[in-house]
């Protein structure tokens, strides 16, 4: 009786590390998930601040811009804590909207000693 016993044991044993190991993975996978997943989350809305911000900036040049219809070129500068963006690009009023071309972007670091 005791060696039925032991078997019995042991494969309780193999049984419950198995499920043991499968609970494990499972938790594993779920959490690298839950982390890529807010990784790409916070990708995504620190892109929409800054486009925001540019948008923003963007009218805010034009609110005084020429109306003239001549093209004319503008600048403006987007920071975001870290960086800079220089966006440079020649607009020009026509038929009473703003018509934008030659877009050129420059990402400038700010130095930071701590």
């Amino acid at each position: 009786m005791s060696i039925r016993r032991g078997s019995a044991l042991i494969a309780a044993l193999i049984v419950i590390s198995v499920l043991g190991f499968l609970w494990v993975g499972d938790f594993v996978l779920r959490l690298t998930e839950d982390i890529s997943q807010a990784r790409v989350i916070g990708m995504e809305q620190k892109h929409l601040s800054a486009s925001a911000k540019e948008w923003e900036a963007f009218f805010e040049v034009t609110a005084s811009g020429d109306t003239s219809g001549e093209w004319q070129t503008i600048e403006y500068v987007i920071p975001d804590g870290v960086s800079e963006r220089v966006v440079t690009l020649r607009i020009a009023f026509v038929n009473d909207q703003w018509v934008a071309e030659d877009r050129q972007v420059v990402w400038r670091a700010n130095v930071v000693s701590h």
